[in-house]
């Protein structure tokens, strides 16, 4: 578990939590995403997104974002669909929905309601997709 809180006024705080979770990184961010605190939070996500698993961002606790934090949420997707893995927000507030919406990513960022509908659609995902082909099959005759 990671725990990051850099220096801010009081009341401006970003917190966050990473844990694994089987397969997946669960990263709990609370407070206010900014110029300010995205710089620190992206340090602590790059290492999980380089590791090409799915990470959901469960923002249930971000009370606000700005610019900064959706520019980190692209380049952390980026990271992780780079290395196989996934970017997932999910439990999105009102006004950090909103502020998604109105920059038009909602189609680019995969949201859902809440970690378990996600874990979920990440469950089916996997049961869907065809068996990847174990190493030499190819090179049997049949």
């Amino acid at each position: 578990m990671v725990r990051r809180r850099p220096p801010a006024p009081a009341g401006d705080l970003l917190t966050w939590d990473v844990r694994a979770r089987g397969e997946l990184a669960v990263v709990a961010v609370s407070g206010e995403l900014d110029i300010d605190s995205a710089l620190g939070l992206e340090g602590d996500l790059a290492p999980v997104a380089d590791a090409g698993r799915p990470v959901i961002l469960d923002l249930a606790g971000l009370r606000f974002c700005d610019c900064a934090g959706l520019s980190l949420f692209l380049r952390v997707q980026q990271r992780a669909r780079a290395a196989g893995g996934s970017l997932h927000l999910a439990a999105l507030t009102p006004r950090v929905l909103r502020v998604i919406t109105v920059a038009r990513l909602a189609d680019v960022l995969p949201i859902t309601a809440s970690v378990a509908d996600t874990v979920a659609a990440l469950d089916e995902a996997a049961i869907a997709a065809p068996p990847l082909p174990r190493p030499g099959d190819g090179d049997r005759a049949s």
